[in-house]
């Protein structure tokens, strides 16, 4: 039986975020206090494993998450996701994003070769499941405008300062 290790922070700047984890590597980050959301989730997703509070890599991905939003370096962490998916490709395409930086939803689509599919890139975006780790905060208009951030556009202009980066709304 598989065991997910499920755990609730208090973080700097978000306040409470929610991460997931199997043996393998992080399944989930949840920004906002919905963790019996994410408990449905996981268990929706994965109904034959045992869920247990703490422990396992919950414990290195709050330490490395808290140290990045206090201006640390990006976390550092094994991930669990698609292998093989255009959205996966534009989760890869995300991390390869250095921080401080930002890329447009069309600059990402055409380097996936894929130059019409900006709005998709957008959707992929919408579906990440490991903000902070993926970062797509630093995914912004082609006018360099915030576009959207599914934690909400106030947390996404807060991780961009944090990176130095100031954008219009």
């Amino acid at each position: 039986m598989q065991t997910i290790h499920v755990a609730r922070l208090r973080v700097p700047l978000l306040g409470v975020i929610h991460i997931a984890a199997n043996s393998h590597g992080l399944l989930r980050v949840q920004l906002g206090d919905h963790g019996a959301r994410l408990e449905e989730e996981l268990r929706a997703r994965f109904p034959h494993a045992e869920l247990k509070h703490g422990g396992g890599l919950t414990i290195d991905a709050g330490r490395e998450i808290r140290r990045y939003l206090e201006g640390g370096p990006d976390p550092d962490l094994p991930t669990v996701l698609p292998e093989d998916s255009f959205t996966a490709r534009v989760w890869r395409e995300i991390a390869r994003i250095p921080r401080g930086e930002v890329r447009s939803y069309a600059r990402v689509a055409k380097n996936l070769r894929k130059p019409l599919a900006a709005r998709a890139v957008g959707q992929a975006c919408g579906r990440n499941p490991l903000p902070l780790v993926i970062p797509c905060h630093r995914v912004v208009t082609t006018n360099r405008t915030l576009g959207g951030y599914t934690g909400g556009l106030d947390i996404k202009q807060k991780l961009l300062a944090l990176e130095g980066v100031e954008l219009a709304r």
